[in-house]
C-alpha cells in the first residue's frame, strides 16, 4: 500500500480518524473529507507530522454535488485514486413517523447515494489504471433490527448489495469492492456518541474498539476480502444466524435493552427537535 492513493470520508470524527491513521501508518497518501474544516485540518495536520502526504476537503455530502466536488478536489490533490473509503454517515435516531421526507433523504444521500455517486464518478480512473479498491462501511442495523434506523438501516443494507454486485462485475478487470459490516464500536461510534451526549448508563461489553475497525478496512484492501463482519464474538456467524433467522437480530436487541435505551434515545431526539422547530415566545425574541 506504500505510495497509493485513498480517499476518507467522514474523516472528521468518530472510526474515520482511526481509519486514516491506520493507512496514513501503511505510507498511503490520503485526502480526507468531512463537513468540518477544523477538524479536518487538524487531522491533517497531525498525520504530515508523521510523515504522510495528506490533503482535505470540507465537503457536506448531503449537496447535490458533493461527489463531483470530492472527485474534483481528489483530481487537483492525488492526481489519481486507488482506494476509497466511504465512511461519512448519518443517524438520525428518531421515530420514523415523525420524520420529514427531508430528514430522510438526508440520510440516504449521506450514507447511501454519496458512496454510490463517487464510486462511479472514480470508477473509470481505477479501470484504466488496472487496480482499485472501494471499501464500504456498512451495519448490522438492518439485520439486528436496529429500533428507530429505518432510513439508516435501508442505506447500510443497501452498501452491502451495492458493494456485492460492483465487486462482481469489476474484479476481473482489477477494480473490486469490500463491505465492513460494524457492529456498534465504542469510544468513537455513533452509539457511543449517543451514550455520551445523554449520559447513558449501558453496557459496553458489546461494543468493539475502532482499531478493530481501522484493522478489518486494512485487511479487506490488502486481502481483498469481500466482506469482513466487526462485533465481538464470531461476528460472520451471528450475521449468516440474522440472515437466516430475521427475528433473532430484535429478539437479542430486547433481551439486551437495546430497545429500552433506544426508545429513551428518540423520545430525547425528539423533544429536542421540537424545541429547535419552536416559534420563538414573546419574551425571548430580540
Amino acid at each position: 500500500m506504500q505510495g497509493r492513493n485513498a480517499i476518507v470520508t467522514g474523516a472528521s470524527r468518530g472510526i474515520g480518524p482511526h481509519i486514516a491513521r491506520a493507512l496514513s501508518a501503511r505510507g498511503v497518501n490520503l485526502l480526507l473529507v468531512a463537513r468540518s474544516e477544523p477538524e479536518l485540518a487538524r487531522l491533517a495536520r497531525e498525520l504530515r507530522g508523521a510523515g504522510s502526504e495528506v490533503a482535505f476537503a470540507a465537503v457536506d455530502l448531503a449537496g447535490p454535488h458533493a461527489a463531483e466536488q470530492v472527485a474534483t478536489a481528489a483530481a487537483s490533490e492525488l492526481s489519481s485514486v486507488d482506494v476509497l473509503v466511504n465512511n461519512a454517515a448519518v443517524e438520525l435516531q428518531r421515530r420514523f413517523h415523525t420524520l420529514g421526507i427531508d430528514d430522510i433523504e438526508h440520510v440516504i444521500r449521506v450514507d447511501l447515494i454519496a458512496p454510490v455517486a463517487l464510486s462511479r464518478l472514480l470508477l473509470p480512473g481505477m479501470l484504466d489504471q488496472r487496480y482499485g479498491r472501494i471499501v464500504n462501511i456498512s451495519s448490522l442495523a438492518g439485520h439486528v433490527g436496529f429500533p428507530f434506523s429505518e432510513a439508516y438501516a435501508a442505506s447500510k443494507d443497501g452498501l452491502i448489495g451495492f458493494s456485492r454486485v460492483l465487486r462482481n462485475d469489476y474484479r476481473r478487470a482489477g477494480v473490486s469492492a469490500s463491505t465492513i459490516v460494524l457492529g456498534a464500536v465504542k469510544e468513537a461510534g455513533i452509539g457511543q456518541r449517543t451514550i455520551d451526549e445523554f449520559g447513558l448508563k449501558t453496557s459496553t461489553s458489546f461494543m468493539v474498539p475502532p482499531a478493530k475497525v481501522a484493522k478489518a478496512v486494512i485487511r479487506a484492501i490488502e486481502k481483498d476480502r469481500a466482506e469482513i463482519v466487526v462485533m465481538p464474538g464470531p461476528g460472520r456467524l451471528m450475521k449468516a444466524l440474522m440472515d437466516l433467522f430475521p427475528g433473532l437480530g430484535p429478539a437479542v436487541t430486547r433481551i439486551s435493552g437495546g430497545g429500552k435505551v433506544m426508545e429513551q434515545v428518540a423520545d430525547l431526539r425528539e423533544a429536542a427537535h421540537s424545541a429547535a422547530a419552536a416559534p420563538a415566545t414573546e419574551e425571548s425574541r430580540p
